[in-house]
């Protein structure tokens, strides 16, 4: 946003690099995955890739070679366990949502046809969701807030990674 906004922030573009190297630091060179490889570990790859995949893309990063590492990884672990909603992390989900979205393509097709329909089929008649994996204390209100903000991905935000087809801030 800094950047787009054309004001001057002393050290910004430094920054972004330095975060882009942060982030790219912690993919797994062999499997392009972000995070620990540990799946029993903290901040491990199958919950991480995604916010990973989704920094790199906001930062302009465009179609890297470590965003289609990136999305590789993350479609063939949901290729292999697909997204059911009892196993669901609704915090990587929202984060795998926005990174598929701004991808496009097959992998985008893939997420929409497995993890939206668990979505919907678990919302409760009064609009809400519940799942265990928003935490004690915040169960309702933070899942309702994560599925909503997925099912709003569509439709409220922008592609601003791809470079492609220039960014909609350069046309």
């Amino acid at each position: 946003a800094a950047k787009l906004s054309e004001l001057k922030f002393d050290g910004l573009h430094p920054a972004i690099e330095k975060t882009v190297k942060y982030i790219e630091g912690k993919q797994n060179k062999k499997d392009g995955g972000i995070g620990n490889p540990n799946r029993e570990g903290s901040y491990n790859q199958w919950n991480l890739t995604g916010t990973g995949i989704l920094g790199l893309q906001t930062l302009g990063h465009g179609k890297s070679t470590e965003i289609k590492k990136g999305i590789k990884f993350a479609y063939d672990f949901h290729q292999k366990e697909r997204p059911t909603w009892k196993d669901a992390n609704l915090y990587a989900w929202y984060y795998y949502a926005q990174a598929y979205f701004q991808n496009g393509g097959a992998e985008e097709k893939f997420w929409n046809e497995t993890a939206l329909p668990e979505i919907l089929a678990n919302q409760a008649k009064d609009g809400s969701w519940t799942h265990s994996s928003a935490g004690p204390g915040g169960k309702k209100v933070y899942s309702t807030a994560l599925c909503t903000l997925m099912l709003e991905v569509y439709y409220r935000y922008l592609k601003v990674g791809d470079k492609e087809q220039g960014s909609i801030f350069q046309r």
